[in-house]
């Protein structure tokens, strides 16, 4: 059998809840009717039975009494049919009644009760009858007892009068109350049919559908934001991947060219001079390096790309840029310059924060001239350690600031090719480390690349409380 949909199954399940509801409603209301309309009938009753024993006392012996008995009204006096009956003994043998059927006469008859105490019998012609029992006393002796009965009839007639309507009502609000529950689950579970119509379009390849909910934050929309916000990085996560195996395809292949074109032109040559061998090594040995150094940042890129930043430990950041500039004056020369006062304390990679200054440095050699000015410095600002790397080259046009971390961007470049990893992999390094990084450049006046990594909390308590002493 096929599945019923959540929306028809809440609406059942509220159907059922308010089924419920209304036929305890019902039962309570019918309840409370018929202990109301009872109660109305023991005030009859007593009020028929003080009349009766009022007619019956005072009576000058058993033959007057029977007299004052025989005269009580009929039960059939009445328009409504039945009315009060009564059954009066004198002294366990003369039995004085106002009705002649006899089965309702033993049906009374029959009744043991307490004195004053209310009881329903149930008579098969006359249905159920409400019967009290009061004793007739003479000279404070008791010489018999009165019997009186009121028909439950009308009672019940007025409980069945009002079950009809009451059913009617009940019927009609529940199938009105299950079309409005069903339009309005419809509702609330809209997000979900667009969850289901964007999953399947992502199945075909779409990642950048999204559902886009409007409503209140319920479950629902919080389901909506959530699937949005997944759908948002698995976008992110194939388009780097993408990204990924372009530029590792990329630069993989250029030094393995260069590297095989000059190891085939070593080997057409017949007899090649010991200088055309050592020329062709040289070269080979120095691709292979430098796909050495590709495969390591993208290896690098990779883990942080995963969310694995490597162990964050307690490091001084000044020494690691100390460490940086002691290796990058052997790079080119250049007008070395380092400012790093006290320890600043991080939570770091050293490995991973070293290998990300490397990298502005060499962008910084790469485009400066000799005797240009190369500045490494490391300070505190604002609860961050902020690692700088600032040079006097030729900076970066305006157009091209807002691309100089993008993957496939190269400074200036128009004949579509790509640049390298080096600054994809200092915004990852610093992302991981919970930081950021700037850069602030002008075309002629060189550039500054800033690495932000947020100070731990008592650090900030202490650098403050160095510039409070300062001041």
């Amino acid at each position: 059998m096929p599945a019923l949909s959540l929306r028809f199954r809440l609406t059942l399940l509220w159907c059922a809840v308010s089924l419920a509801v209304l036929l305890g409603l019902e039962l309570l209301t019918l309840a409370l009717l018929s202990a109301q309309l009872s109660r109305t009938i023991d005030r009859d009753l007593a009020q028929q039975a003080t009349q009766y024993r009022q007619r019956l006392a005072g009576a000058a012996g058993i033959d007057d009494l029977q007299r004052r008995a025989t005269s009580l009204p009929s039960p059939e006096a009445t328009a409504s049919g039945l009315a009060a009956v009564y059954v009066v003994w004198l002294k366990g043998r003369s039995i004085v009644t106002n009705t002649n059927d006899p089965g309702l006469r033993n049906t009374i008859d029959g009744v043991h009760a307490q004195p004053g105490e209310p009881i329903t019998v149930h008579d098969p012609a006359h249905g159920d009858l409400r019967v009290a029992v009061i004793p007739i006393e003479e000279d404070g002796l008791p010489v018999g007892t009165l019997r009186v009965a009121l028909p439950l009839v009308g009672v019940e007639s007025a409980v069945g009068d009002l079950l009809t309507p009451l059913l009617t009502a009940n019927s009609a609000l529940l199938v009105l109350g299950g079309l409005a529950a069903y339009g309005l689950i419809g509702g609330g579970l809209a997000p979900i049919r667009q969850i289901t119509a964007t999953a399947a379009g992502i199945s075909e390849g779409d990642l950048s559908r999204r559902i886009g909910h409007q409503g209140p934050g319920d479950e629902v929309g919080r389901l909506a934001a959530t699937f949005d916000g997944m759908l948002s990085r698995l976008e992110s996560g194939f388009e780097q991947r993408r990204a990924f195996y372009a530029l590792a395809s990329h630069e993989l292949r250029t030094p393995l060219t260069i590297a095989r074109g000059h190891l085939e032109v070593l080997r057409r040559v017949g007899r090649p001079s010991p200088l055309e061998v050592h020329e062709a090594v040289d070269v080979a040995l120095e691709e292979l390096d430098r796909m050495t150094e590709e495969v390591d940042d993208m290896l690098l890129l990779g883990r942080m790309l995963l969310g694995r930043p490597g162990r964050l430990e307690d490091v001084d950041a000044g020494s690691v840029v100390r460490a940086v500039h002691a290796r990058a004056r052997g790079l080119a020369p250049r007008d070395w310059r380092i400012e790093v006062g006290g320890p600043i304390r991080v939570r770091a990679d050293e490995e991973q924060l070293s290998r990300a200054l490397l990298n502005l440095v060499t962008n910084a050699v790469r485009h400066t001239q000799d005797g240009d000015q190369v500045r490494l410095a490391c300070r505190v600002s604002a609860g961050w350690a902020r690692l700088e790397v600032a040079d006097t080259g030729a900076g970066i046009p305006a157009a091209d600031l807002p691309h100089v971390f993008a993957p496939w961007y190269r400074v200036g470049g128009h004949s579509g090719n790509v640049g390298g990893l080096g600054l994809v992999i200092v915004q990852e390094v610093a992302r991981a480390h919970g930081g950021e990084v700037d850069v602030e450049s002008r075309e002629g006046a060189g550039s500054t690349f800033t690495i932000r990594v947020p100070l731990p909390a008592p650090e900030i308590g202490i650098r403050q409380a160095g510039l409070r002493d300062a001041g």
